[in-house]
């Protein structure tokens, strides 16, 4: 059996083409299953071949018809041409770039040699957008040079190295960052709580990838009626740490002069980043995971100590011990009810200090 893909173009001034993109054949008597349907390597070719025959042509007619004047309809100029090669997601791209000369209507000053080239106006990194967007996740997710290598194995772009994967994820953040622009402040949402949940991240190197390990920052700002922001940022490898977290902040129309909760883990340096960012008193919650670690002691301390016998409590009669557990969060109100049941019964009270008989249990 054999196959014959074609493509039909079709110009904007009504030329029409057809051009072969690719042919490939299958064997029917003594067929195996590595010959079951297309390979990825014919898939990348064909993919690459069918790129090409697209953004050749569309090159071209883009070209030409910026040569146009748009003042007075004059055709602009032509100074020279290179070759230019364009970085997409389906491939590696090669062809004809031409430097414009301006029209004499636009030279107002007088120079002698202006001239532009319209390839370079649209793909000033010589990479679709596409491409460089993929390339960002990737990156994001994988170390920079797996990024590159799990592309170039499964699509036909070309293979780039780690450092330009590295400058286009931060071009994109920049991007996104500059893009997500807080909304207007509505005088509504300054009456109501903003909450920062902060907590820091201990990352690994892997041995043979990267040669350093990387403490992260991450958190999300949020507010009543409004979507969650999150943020992240490495402080030792970050110019300005503080500003992405104003940032976040900004975009949940926090302002100067509104207090902060922030949910923590008890680290002293995560509330103290938030209070060098806002410069406002803050309310400190402890989040309920670390709560009931350092509940869990004292439970089972309250818990071992009604089981001793009276010479083992005798010691703590000079210490009179006072513990207060009412303060602590409503979260806890289950664990808290029953310590503190426990705790201020008449018969616990006199157990621990020692004016009541030992009750077997």
């Amino acid at each position: 059996m054999g196959w014959r893909i074609k493509l039909e173009a079709r110009s904007g001034w009504g030329e029409v083409e057809t051009i072969e993109v690719s042919h490939f054949r299958r064997r029917v008597v003594g067929l195996t299953a590595e010959e079951i349907g297309l390979s990825l390597g014919e898939a990348r070719q064909m993919l690459a071949e069918l790129q090409r025959l697209v953004l050749q042509p569309q090159m071209e007619e883009y070209t030409y018809c910026a040569r146009v004047c748009p003042a007075c309809l004059r055709m602009h100029r032509q100074r020279d041409w290179c070759k230019r090669t364009i970085q997409t997601l389906c491939g590696t791209v090669t062809g004809e770039a031409p430097r414009i000369s301006i029209c004499p209507c636009s030279n107002a000053m007088g120079f002698v040699d202006l001239s532009f080239s319209p390839l370079a106006g649209l793909l000033p990194d010589r990479c679709a957008p596409e491409l460089r967007r993929i390339q960002a996740g990737l990156g994001g997710r994988h170390s920079f040079r797996e990024a590159g290598r799990l592309l170039s194995q499964l699509l036909p772009c070309s293979l780039v190295n780690r450092a330009k994967i590295r400058n286009r994820t931060h071009r994109v953040a920049a991007e996104i960052e500059a893009s997500s622009t807080a909304d207007p402040a509505d005088p509504s949402l300054s009456r109501k709580e903003t909450v920062v949940m902060i907590d820091g991240a201990h990352i690994r190197a892997v041995p043979g990838h990267q040669s350093r390990h990387l403490d992260v920052t991450v958190g999300k700002v949020e507010v009543a009626g409004r979507k969650l922001c999150r943020f992240a940022f490495v402080p030792k490898g970050t110019d300005h740490p503080l500003d992405i977290l104003r940032a976040a902040l900004g975009a949940q129309s926090w302002r100067p002069g509104q207090k902060v909760t922030v949910i923590r883990d008890g680290e002293a340096v995560l509330p103290n980043m938030v209070l060098a960012a806002t410069r406002e008193p803050m309310r400190h919650i402890l989040d309920w995971f670390h709560l009931s670690m350092r509940m869990r002691p004292i439970e089972q301390m309250l818990l071992g100590l009604s089981s001793r016998d009276r010479q083992d409590i005798q010691p703590l009669r000079a210490a009179q011990p006072s513990i207060d557990v009412s303060g602590i969060c409503c979260g806890m109100a289950g664990r808290r009810k029953r310590i503190r049941s426990w705790y201020l019964s008449p018969l616990t009270r006199e157990t621990l200090l020692g004016t009541a008989p030992i009750l077997s249990r």
